[in-house]
């Protein structure tokens, strides 16, 4: 199982949701809204990966989105699950992308 604390230590995050294939909540930290956000993640993470093989022929593992006031990074975790890390603090974006990119799949 994956630390959602220890993530949250080592890279300042101020929400992770861990979701199944089907956008169900497996774990989360901070997160209020954490079945809505699980099943929107889903559902966005499979249009692009759809929109990815449609113009690609390509795998999508992973998806950004950043906004003035933060950002955004969903991984993918094997074949059956996500993960979403939201951070408020634009100045760890980098460290984030590493770090999410090393988690055990």
């Amino acid at each position: 199982m994956i630390d959602l604390k220890k993530i949250k230590e080592d890279t300042g995050a101020n929400m992770i949701v861990v979701a199944d294939k089907e956008g169900k909540v497996i774990d989360s930290l901070d997160a209020e809204y954490d079945s809505n956000i699980a099943l929107m993640t889903e559902t966005v993470f499979s249009m692009c990966r759809d929109l990815s093989k449609d113009l690609f022929e390509g795998n999508l593992e992973q998806l950004v989105a950043k906004s003035p006031e933060g950002y955004f990074i969903v991984n993918r975790l094997g074949s059956d699950s996500v993960i979403l890390l939201l951070s408020k603090d634009l100045s760890k974006f980098g460290l984030l992308l590493k770090y999410v990119s090393t988690i055990e799949k």
